[in-house]
């Protein structure tokens, strides 16, 4: 031990009239010799009376006569105390920040041993502001390297105009002791909190989690919808992120934690798929929460200004905001206003716009309007709806933002885990749909495959028939017996084809002159009965002026068809019924000498009899209708296996007003494809492009998710 550490002992031993007579002699030789030592021993006594209180003798060394006074003996108590209040504070570390622009850091330390039975490790920081990332009310936000450990993160200061405002040092306190505590995977993690002896600023280091937020992924799914993406996958990621939000709401509610600011732009998304829910100044501490007890402040929990702001003050973002946070009942607020706060979220998520983006339409971003009558709007109305933004969104999805969002707090879900259980039961019964509905897509397209392929077919048999020698042959012969024999031979061409064929209805041979028309050849089904095929005798073959059809088909040029659908309303008695649809295809014939136009070819097709044939066979849907795409007129319909005929030659809305919509679509897409529900699926046919078409309109089974 040195001279100087012996000396120090004996000294405050001397003062405890703790020494025998050797150790007494001792201290007086050193204090005669030393002018240093009689000085430590004056200020050792003072000190000693000061706080303790006792009177030191006048034959003691170092009495200073008469001591300190009353109001000394206090300032040097609460300067000790401050030292020590002080190490407390600042035992983590410390921060002098650096300036970006002159490229200068420097270090501090903070921590020590201060007294019996406590250690405090002392921590040397250093950290480089690199710039600015965001400047909100309270603080700002700067991203930062740390020296040390060589690594990017985020520092959040107090401003310096909250500097003055204890309220706004206990807030910002408050906000970083929340976080701190709130130890899980979907919340920001702290790693040090201090003040910058340099500018006085209180600070704490975290988690850089990038600048993309929840914010930003909504508005590019949206813009995505907007250029015509289907959105499917872009829509579930956005909802497993929502589902990532939810837990980390449960889980700082069974802490005793509301956040009461929840929005899109509060939630960080990093490029590896992890959600990070930031910003938690405004949240507020239940008095029955497990961290109430935990968390330190030097005011009653339940009157600290940090815990609930003046009565009738609202807090909170007013674009998501809860209707109790905006009549400013503070009171109210619990664990519920956070299910609205996720429901908002959701809203977004599914329509692209805050909730009450309406509510606020017309004011500027500094609120030009009066903030308190929109307030009053945001507390006094029902919760919005999709719709109300023009949006078409999956109803069991609107009917869960509907729940979450409810104007009633007793009406909203129970909890985040229990809002999170619905969407997530969603997701699950959707990929059930989603598959349901891809097998009704499929069969509904390959109706109109195999209606394509029908007509491919007729082109074909056409074709086929337009280049036989009975064609040619009955365009120049002039005798009554050659003409008997080679029609003959083009009927029994007509007869097995019809044959082969169910659902082919006539062929015909026609001649074209000047406008008008003569049938040559004619075989074709018996109208009631269609197994008798028959051959058209001449006395009744059909003539005169040239339809549009024939007209369409003639001003082709050689082999090239044209199709076509007829479609025919017949009666019975004074009531129209059964509409009667025909699928028509012609080819021009060309006398081969002149190589002119003489006549043409006709094939007509039953659709009807095609059509119930497709819809007889098994199907998955619950409802198929086939319909006229201009006109809307149903030819018929299949609800499960029974076929049931148009008798009244009704529209489509008139039948079945939920196809009406996909019809009206489907008169300028191919396909209609339902992402919303699931639901309903088109697929149309057109013959003429935008004049005669058929198209069909399937809706899926109902199965319980």
């Amino acid at each position: 031990m040195s001279n100087d550490e012996k000396l120090s002992q004996l000294i405050s031993q001397s003062l405890r009239c703790n020494l025998n007579a050797d150790e007494s002699a001792d201290v007086e030789s050193h204090l005669r010799e030393s002018v240093e030592a009689r000085k430590f021993a004056e200020l050792s006594a003072l000190i000693q009376n000061s706080v303790m209180g006792s009177a030191v003798s006048d034959s003691q060394p170092g009495n200073a006569a008469g001591g300190l006074s009353a109001a000394s003996k206090q300032r040097l108590r609460d300067s000790i105390r401050g030292a020590v209040e002080e190490k407390l504070s600042l035992s983590q570390a410390g921060l002098l920040k650096n300036d970006p622009a002159s490229g200068t850091r420097a270090q501090v330390t903070s921590g020590s041993s201060f007294s019996e039975g406590m250690e405090i490790r002392q921590v040397q920081s250093s950290f480089r502001l690199v710039r600015q990332l965001a400047q909100g009310g309270l603080g700002n936000v700067w991203l930062a390297q740390d020296e040390k450990l060589n690594r990017t993160i985020a520092i959040k200061e107090l401003k310096s105009s909250a500097l003055e405002s204890p309220d706004a040092w206990q807030r910002f306190h408050r906000e970083a002791e929340i976080t701190g505590h709130l130890e899980h995977p979907n919340v920001v993690p702290l790693y040090l909190y201090g003040v910058d002896r340099q500018s006085g600023e209180p600070f704490y280091a975290m988690r850089f989690v990038g600048k993309r937020t929840l914010s930003n992924a909504i508005e590019e799914h949206h813009d995505l919808l907007a250029a015509g993406e289907t959105g499917v996958v872009c829509l579930h990621r956005l909802l497993s992120v929502f589902l990532d939000i939810c837990q980390a709401i449960a889980y700082a509610h069974s802490r005793g934690v509301v956040h009461r600011d929840l929005k899109p732009d509060n939630v960080a998304l990093d490029n590896f798929g992890q959600v990070i829910v930031i910003d938690w100044g405004l949240a507020k501490v239940l008095e029955e929460g497990e961290l109430a007890t935990k968390l330190t402040s030097g005011a009653n929990l339940s009157e600290s200004a940090l815990l609930q702001t003046m009565e009738g003050e609202a807090v909170g973002t007013p674009l998501y905001m809860s209707p109790e946070q905006a009549a400013g009942e503070l009171d109210k607020i619990d664990h519920r206003t956070d299910v609205y706060g996720l429901g908002s979220i959701l809203f977004s998520i599914l329509t692209g716009k805050a909730p009450h983006e309406k509510s606020v339409a017309g004011t500027s971003p500094i609120f030009n309007s009066d903030l308190n009558a929109v307030l009053k709007v945001i507390a006094t109305s029902d919760p919005p709806t999709a719709c109300d933004y023009g949006k078409s969104v999956p109803r069991e999805l609107e009917q869960i933002c509907l729940k979450a969002m409810a104007k009633k707090q007793h009406m909203r879900y129970r909890s985040a885990e229990e809002l999170a259980s619905a969407v997530e039961s969603w997701m699950a019964g959707q990929n059930g749909k989603q598959a349901a509905y891809d097998t009704l897509r499929m069969e509904g397209r390959e109706l109109r495959a195999d209606m394509q392929a029908t007509a491919r077919d007729m082109e074909r048999n056409i074709r086929f028939v337009a280049g036989m020698p009975p064609i040619q042959q009955l365009i120049n012969l002039k005798s009554d017996e050659e003409i008997r024999v080679w029609r003959e031979r083009l009927s029994t061409i007509f007869q097995g084809l019809l044959k082969a064929t169910p659902y082919f209805r006539s062929f015909a041979y026609t001649q074209v002159t000047d406008g008008q028309f003569q049938e040559l050849v004619r075989v074709e089904r018996h109208s009631h009965d269609a197994s008798t095929i028959r051959v058209v005798p001449r006395s009744h073959l059909s003539s005169g002026t040239v339809s549009e059809f024939i007209q369409c088909v003639v001003d082709q040029k050689p082999d090239e068809v044209y199709t076509s659908i007829v479609n025919e309303a017949y009666t019975e008695g004074d009531e129209q019924c059964h509409l009667d649809l025909s699928l028509l295809a012609g080819v021009p014939i060309y006398d081969e000498l002149k190589e002119d136009v003489f006549g043409c070819v006709l094939i007509e097709c039953d659709i009807n009899q095609l059509l119930r044939e497709q819809l007889g066979r098994n199907s998955s849907a619950a409802e198929i209708m086939v319909a006229c795409t201009t006109s809307g007129l149903v030819l018929l319909q299949s609800q499960g296996a029974q076929i049931v005929e148009n008798r009244q030659a009704q529209t489509v809305s008139e039948l079945s007003a939920h196809f009406s919509p996909t019809l009206e679509a489907l008169r300028t897409e191919s396909d209609f494809i339902d992402e919303q529900d699931s639901e309903i699926f088109g697929a149309s046919l057109w013959f003429v492009p935008n004049e005669r078409g058929i198209s069909y309109l399937l809706t899926r089974r109902r199965t319980e998710n």
